[in-house]
């Protein structure tokens, strides 16, 4: 996972890269902490790198949609990823953009 510097709106964009699952998600639930201790007026999931997810990586996106003002999941949406939002019915649930820019401008 990356954190790209804050933009000038205070943006924070996390880029995930590889697998996501109960145990590796660590990083990520940590730097979702981050930006609700500081606040942040949107944060963006860019998940085009995951390669895999599990139930792990689904928590951590609700829990944030839950507790972070204007979260959004950016794609691409790799297909296993896109099947597993599908099927959990969280495509409907979570602000989705088709990528990084589109969550920018929304």
């Amino acid at each position: 996972m990356t954190r790209l510097p804050s933009r000038a709106d205070g943006s924070l964009v996390l880029v995930l890269a590889g697998e996501f699952d109960g145990g590796t998600v660590a990083p990520l639930r940590r730097a979702l902490a981050a930006a609700r201790a500081a606040s942040a007026p949107r944060t963006i999931v860019d998940v085009s790198g995951v390669v895999h997810a599990d139930s792990g990586l689904l928590k951590l996106l609700v829990q944030a949609h839950h507790r972070l003002p204007r979260f959004t999941v950016a794609g691409p949406f790799p297909p296993q990823l896109r099947r597993l939002l599908e099927i959990s019915g969280l495509a409907g649930t979570l602000r989705c953009t088709p990528d990084v820019e589109a969550a920018l401008g929304a």
